[in-house]
């Protein structure tokens, strides 16, 4: 008996000391500790056959070929990053857990479920993995630039992820992100060391570096919804190697290779239902990413239009956003749910669709690009007519939907239904009318 009490006493605060109380209390824990694990047998089943599949197919392959070229290190490049954003995420998903960095629900929030944030860190880290393939491959030459793309990665990431776990004010992370593009630019100057003219050194740097801070601002503010930015990734990823190989610019290539890679790596776990959220970290180093790429490709003589116009969506939705609001009045840095893509969400589209009409416009923006990139001025004004042409329609989508609306509400009102809501002689067809129709 006294050695049954001093093991009752022993036991830590809170615990059942009826045996088959705590054995009740075990059990519930394990059922709500696996009803909140972030990853399902079934998707821990598919993750380990595409890590399989990519270790006995993929790698191989990129090896088997040698060290002939720049193409299979670009290829492996791409299968290290799909790799380690894949298996990293759940990693991830745990340790945002413990920090309680949860995006939680508010009036201007587009997700109805907290979310844990700060999937970006699985990101960075298949960007880092990937960029030393060709630093540890001895036959082939990194490219200098590629540096430029690290420091970029790193700086703003890190900002990203101090403004996901504890919270930076506006102002503050503005500076700080113009800190971080100064000293991206710097390092792009001592590495490529561009030949100007001095009096045009200090505008070409203050230039570069408010294009960076702006895109990658412009990048963040379109990451509301699930899967959009993993969409643009991809898209300007694609588009980016396939001008890099064109060009021969093997930044180009490595850069696009690696934003693909990671884009099909975090993609399902953020589409079509999130588990986690880029957070800022995710968007920061992403946005950076691709506006250091883009600097780098028209340093180098790509056309404008070629490199800007798989941008074009989020650079015109964001620019028209924040136009609006300044001249509403409103603050242009907070929160809000006055982007194209959420007031689509707003009435009634999905994520699923909002996600998926962005990155259809921006294929089809980028399409029109590549088309540009080596054609004549007369193909170059009609591919940059026609990308003009979608994107003024996206923006104006919000606004024909609610004409449609209230067109429809005023026709109900009156008693008159539209025509595809009547039958052949002009009476109300009950089966187009419907809750559904």
């Amino acid at each position: 008996l006294i050695r049954r009490e001093s093991q009752i006493k022993r036991l830590p605060r809170g615990t059942p000391r009826c045996v088959s109380q705590r054995k009740r209390t075990q059990k519930r824990t394990r059922a709500q500790s696996s009803a909140t694990t972030p990853m399902r047998h079934g998707e821990e089943l598919a993750t380990q056959g595409v890590i399989l599949l990519l270790h006995k197919v993929a790698i191989p392959v990129a090896l088997k070929n040698g060290p002939e070229g720049v193409a299979d290190d670009v290829v492996l490049s791409a299968v290290v990053a799909l790799l380690v954003t894949m298996t990293m995420t759940p990693i991830v998903i745990n340790w945002m857990r413990r920090l309680a960095a949860v995006d939680q629900v508010t009036e201007r929030s587009s997700h109805l479920v907290p979310t844990y944030r700060g999937g970006g860190v699985a990101v960075a880290l298949g960007l880092f993995t990937g960029t030393l393939v060709p630093v540890i491959d001895p036959a082939v030459t990194p490219p200098p630039e590629m540096f430029v793309v690290v420091v970029a990665v790193a700086l703003f990431g890190l900002i990203g992820l101090i403004e996901d776990v504890h919270g930076v004010p506006a102002p503050r992370r503005l500076g700080l992100q113009i800190a971080a593009a100064g000293t991206t630019v710097a390092a792009w100057f001592v590495v490529t060391r561009p030949d100007l003219p001095v009096q045009l050194v200090l505008p070409a740097a203050c230039a570069a570096a408010v294009w960076i801070t702006g895109f990658t601002n412009s990048f963040n503010f379109m990451d509301g919804i699930n899967g959009i930015s993993a969409g643009q990734t991809l898209v300007t990823g694609i588009a980016f190697a396939l001008v890099g190989h064109w060009e021969g610019l093997d930044t180009l290539r490595y850069g696009g290779a690696m934003a693909v890679g990671v884009a099909l790596g975090f993609g399902p776990y953020n589409f079509p239902h999130a588990k986690i959220f880029l957070g800022d970290v995710g968007s920061y180093a992403l946005g950076a990413m691709i506006a250091v790429l883009a600097l780098i490709a028209v340093a180098h003589g790509v056309r404008p239009e070629t490199v800007v116009a798989p941008l074009l969506v989020y650079l015109a939705d964001t620019s028209c956003t924040l136009a609006r609001r300044i001249r509403s009045g409103k603050g242009w840095y907070t929160p809000h749910r006055d982007h194209v893509y959420q007031q689509l969400t707003v009435m009634g589209g999905s994520h699923t669709r909002a996600t998926l009409l962005v990155s259809a416009l921006t294929a089809a923006s980028a399409a029109f690009g590549l088309i540009s990139y080596s054609a004549a001025l007369a193909v170059r004004l009609g591919s940059a007519a026609l990308a003009i042409l979608l994107i003024c329609g996206y923006l104006m989508l919000p606004r024909l939907l609610l004409a449609t609306r209230r067109a429809r509400a005023v026709a109900d009102r009156s008693g008159r239904l539209p025509a595809e809501h009547t039958g052949a002689e002009g009476q109300p067809d009950p089966a187009r009318n419907t809750p559904a129709a």
